[in-house]
């Protein structure tokens, strides 16, 4: 706990039953003097959020606000109606201003519309057919394969097109058809009329050479038959003659004339099938080999050329070879590169067993029940936000607030703009935090917006419950639109976590110039330049995760797992596993003993033959020390080793989706941690930038339970050491 925390009370659970009341109004909050430098507040229009020169007015215009949805946005508003979107309908170049948001808003559950079942089955389509095609659609991936401007037009256009192709089928046989005309497009073969009729002349000619090479062959071939007959003829008199001559018989001029006749004949059918072979024949053939080779070669030009002409012109073609593996896949299922799955539907749709429509029938969709495993940990919220120290820095207004630090905008909700208390208060308390801010990592105050990237929003952008575990955020980062937002009544104390966020995710783009990565560098470290701001950030990771502790999680055992405990784990049975598990003394220690013996490494389980042994007796050792004959549940400290605080983030998860061990939220907690660790050390304090970055504050008054989600103790001091090695590295090579 930091000494400024320290000094408001000396028992933190007393902090806790204070400050889980409602936070008090604003209005009465701000009923204090007027900060140095600031003349006292009038009723001019300077000070009428009516007014166009409203002193806390938007400084521009941020996109994905609550405001900006309520007026018009056409895909959303699209999505919202199930209406299907078209490539013109959508203003690209306004789009790809913010890369980020357009590859969140250009994808398939946007874009794509609801289809009309209803509607086309009442005008004939068949239950098959509808199946086919809905299993075309299935296959379409969420989003264009590349992250590129042409590939989300290209994507959207596909499909528009793929929708009107299929959907104007009624039968099985012209879903099929428009398959292969999907092949052609995806293999970049489709042809226009003009080349459609060049080509068909060009396989006329071929089909005529061909139709005479055959013929060729035919002659060839029945006089190479004629010369074997005979051959055999002339080899069957040869061999009578023979014969005869070993026994005895006479030979008489009329056997001998047979075999000169038979031998001629055999030298005569010899000469004609050579000459099928040789000569003008042969020079004919060779002929018309050329000529099928020149013929083949113009019609593969021709596919070529349409090939560079479809990848330049068609955005059909692009588009459909970014709609993923699937898809492909499914489009291509009568080759060897398809999809076995959709060749199956296809045979199963064309020989009738797809007779109905009850694969249409929706399934019933219910909403996840909310748990009180989900529910059970929320951060504390101030009620009064205390400032210690710093220099004076008092904005009169939110351009004067973003003209300070550099901001790309500031933006308020109407709750903010017409409460002129909560305004004044949001402004200046941010201005506040963002000058500590700067100060503590030793960089310019215009530097803090990330080059100008950075926007500010205040209770603008809220989206109801949607916080970490079932509650509603005091503050959030977006992502796409690059703004921190913090609502009206919860939003203070949050400052410094969601700028670390934003720290993250836009460090790449300050450092490479590239707008369109979004992805936070705690997470990948390696997509910054080689150097000390990279070796920071995996200094930064290494110190957050690593450590001796291992996760304590729940594990279940089942009536049927105690019966093999009962007979398998008894004193005096022989057997080497059975002994481990009975003399380790505890779960943990078992579970150790288990992945040793088995070699596997903690956490993870063996491949082959061994993986169901090392299962089996994993499941009767969790039993041996469950304890209970008809199965349960029993926590252990099993798996990996890691940090303390990472283990703490685990028991926060619960059995949930993983949220406070997801290494970016680690890291805007520890950053927490560093701030009012770093301001203490100066006899600092800024609630509003943090607050309650401390485990002692988390000490539920009911149970007793102690949740820890921030570091602590000699992690916490060598984590602090680790955000004071990537300062450096801001200060020196990124915002000098």
């Amino acid at each position: 706990m930091n000494q400024a925390t320290t000094a408001t009370a000396s028992d933190p659970r007393q902090l806790l039953l204070v400050f889980a009341e409602p936070p008090k109004d604003f209005t009465a909050r701000a009923k204090r003097p007027a900060s140095e430098g600031v003349a006292a507040l009038g009723n001019d229009d300077f000070n009428d959020h009516r007014s166009a020169s409203y002193r806390y007015a938007d400084t521009g215009y941020i996109a994905g606000s609550r405001k900006e949805e309520a007026a018009s946005q056409v895909i959303l508003r699209a999505k919202r109606e199930g209406l299907r979107v078209h490539a013109r309908a959508i203003d690209w170049k306004a789009l790809e201003t913010n890369p980020r948001e357009a590859r969140e808003l250009i994808t398939k559950s946007n874009l794509f519309g609801v289809v009309d079942w209803h509607g086309m089955r009442v005008d004939g389509l068949q239950a098959a057919a509808g199946f086919l095609i809905d299993r075309v659609y299935a296959a379409i991936a969420q989003q264009p394969d590349q992250d590129a401007p042409q590939a989300r037009q290209d994507y959207t256009v596909a499909l528009q097109t793929l929708r009107d192709q299929l959907e104007a089928c009624r039968t099985v046989g012209e879903v099929v058809a428009a398959l292969a005309e999907l092949r052609e497009e995806l293999e970049g073969i489709k042809l226009t009329a003009e080349e459609q009729i060049e080509v068909g002349d060009l396989r006329a000619q071929t089909r005529t050479l061909v139709e005479e090479r055959r013929e060729l062959e035919q002659v060839s071939d029945a006089a190479y038959q004629a010369m074997n007959e005979a051959a055999a003829e002339h080899c069957a008199i040869k061999r009578g003659l023979e014969s005869r001559e070993r026994r005895g018989w006479k030979v008489s001029t009329e056997h001998l004339e047979g075999q000169k006749e038979a031998k001629a004949l055999e030298d005569q059918r010899r000469a004609e099938w050579i000459a099928t072979r040789e000569g003008s024949a042969k020079a004919r053939r060779e002929e018309i080999r050329d000529a099928e080779t020149a013929l083949g070669k113009h019609v593969r030009s021709i596919y070529a050329a349409a090939l560079v002409r479809n990848q330049a012109e068609n955005p059909f073609h692009r588009g459909l070879n970014l709609m993923g593996e699937r898809l492909i896949k499914v489009v291509l299922y009568r080759s060897t590169k398809g999809s076995e799955a959709f060749a199956r539907h296809v045979t199963a749709a064309t020989t009738g067993l797809i007779a109905d429509w009850s694969w249409l029938e929706a399934e019933v969709t219910r909403a996840p029940r909310v748990t009180k495993e989900s529910v059970r940990f929320q951060f504390r919220i101030a009620e009064n936000f205390e400032r210690v120290g710093g220099r004076t820095v008092v904005p009169d207004s939110t351009a004067e607030l973003k003209e300070m630090f550099q901001l790309r905008n500031v933006q308020s909700g109407h709750w903010v703009q017409r409460d002129f208390a909560s305004a004044k208060f949001h402004t200046e308390q941010t201005a506040a935090a963002f000058a500590d801010l700067a100060d503590l990592i030793g960089i310019e105050d215009r530097a803090v917006s990330h080059g100008g990237r950075l926007a500010m929003a205040f209770g603008a952008r809220g989206k109801g419950a949607t916080g970490a575990k079932g509650g509603a955020p005091s503050a959030h980062y977006e992502t796409v639109h690059r703004v921190i937002n913090v609502t009206k009544e919860r939003g203070g104390g949050s400052a410094g976590h969601e700028w670390f966020h934003s720290l993250d995710d836009l460090i790449v783009e300050v450092v490479t110039g590239n707008p369109g990565v979004v992805q936070f560098a705690t997470m990948s470290p390696d997509m910054l330049p080689a150097g000390e701001l990279r070796d920071a950030f995996h200094a930064l990771c290494y110190a957050m995760t690593t450590g001796t502790q291992r996760a304590t999680r729940i594990l279940v055992y089942t009536a049927k797992d105690a019966e093999l405990a009962a007979k398998n784990v008894v004193p005096g049975k022989g057997g080497k596993i059975p002994s481990l598990i009975r003399n380790a003394g505890n779960l943990s220690a078992a579970l150790q003993g288990l992945e040793q013996h088995f070699r596997v490494q903690p956490g993870e389980v063996p491949v082959g033959r061994n993986k169901s042994n090392y299962l089996g007796w994993r499941r009767i050792a969790i039993a041996f020390y469950g304890g209970n004959p008809d199965g349960g549940e029993i926590e252990v400290q099993t798996g990996p080793t890691m940090s303390s605080f990472k283990a703490e983030a685990v028991k926060l998860d619960g059995k949930g989706k993983p949220y406070f061990t997801e290494i970016y939220e680690m890291a805007a907690r520890a950053f927490q941690s560093w701030i009012e660790d770093r301001l203490a050390e100066q006899g600092r304090r800024n609630d509003y930038l943090s607050v309650f970055a401390d485990n002692a504050f988390y000490v539920d008054p009911l149970t007793g339970t102690n949740w820890k989600p921030y570091p602590e103790g000699e992690e916490r001091k060598r984590i602090n050491a680790a955000f004071d090695q990537l300062a450096a590295a801001l200060r020196k090579h990124l915002y000098p």
